[in-house]
């Protein structure tokens, strides 16, 4: 499933166009929210969306997820033997 860069791009601009959006909320809920505990939840579950989607779609997390896996059984197999034969 490769996109072109078009589409690449576009969706690239709706995130930054969501992840404006959810500033302008941020800032509205910051002056508009009197109740500190109210105030820090919604800021940090908003907090908490804009940095997945950071993550996920401008640090490509998910196209390298698929290699974690990978990685970790190598690591936790932890072959002696299989070290030598490579060597």
């Amino acid at each position: 499933m490769h996109k072109t860069l078009q589409e690449t791009l576009k969706t690239g601009w709706i995130v930054i166009g969501v992840l404006a959006v959810m500033t302008i909320a941020e800032f509205i809920v910051a002056v508009a929210v009197d109740d500190k505990t109210m105030l820090f939840a919604l800021l940090l579950i908003v907090a908490l969306l804009k940095a997945w989607l950071i993550i996920q779609y401008f640090m490509h997390f998910g196209q390298l997820w698929a290699h974690v896996a990978e990685v970790w059984d190598g690591i936790l197999s932890n072959d002696p033997e299989a070290d030598r034969e490579e060597d």
